[in-house]
């Protein structure tokens, strides 16, 4: 099971591939080339939000036509394996 099937509770399946990529330095395993905003942040930061917290994800080395930026809430990115992202957390003031 990869760690975005424990993020999401799903049972384990057979992956259909196996994509390594970096969340905040740390490697993490995912099967699908297609994250969601929600997914990466639940890879950098398991566990339930806090709703004064806002999360900012950069992404570098990603596969499509845009291969770094930033990722926006609702946001999907294209992966392979290598891709790097950076997921911040902030207290609303």
């Amino acid at each position: 099971m990869s760690d975005i099937d424990t993020a999401r509770g799903v049972e384990a399946r057979p992956p259909r591939h196996r994509y390594t990529m970096i969340v905040n330095t740390r490697p993490k395993v995912v099967n699908d080339r297609e994250l969601t905003f929600a997914e990466v942040v639940a890879l950098a930061f398991p566990g339930t939000p806090e709703p004064e917290v806002t999360f900012t994800v950069t992404y570098h080395r990603a596969a499509g036509p845009r291969h770094e930026g930033n990722l926006s809430e609702g946001g999907t990115v294209t992966i392979k394996d290598g891709t790097i992202f950076d997921v911040t957390r902030t207290r609303r003031s």
